[in-house]
């Protein structure tokens, strides 16, 4: 059984931040610029621990950011008519 996020992303959140979580490969990655959190995904279970989690580098979290439809700098949702 793999880990269907999507049916569930409007519960999770970061434990850190409580901001949002993208789904970004085989990991979740929180939506606040100042977290930049990456929690892993093993064997289909999302380790929620902020101690275990990677703090991603600006450069990286922007370009995950971006990736997901989310401005690079502050993580929310793009207006499509920006």
């Amino acid at each position: 059984m793999s880990f269907d996020f999507e049916s569930i992303k409007h519960l999770m959140r970061c434990p850190k931040s409580r901001s949002e979580l993208v789904l970004d490969g085989n990991a979740l990655v929180s939506v606040d610029p100042e977290c930049r959190l990456k929690y892993d995904i093993r064997d289909g279970i999302p380790c929620m621990i902020p101690d275990d989690a990677a703090t991603l580098g600006i450069d990286e979290w922007s370009a995950i950011m971006s990736r997901h439809g989310r401005d690079p700098h502050r993580g929310t949702i793009r207006d499509p008519n920006e």
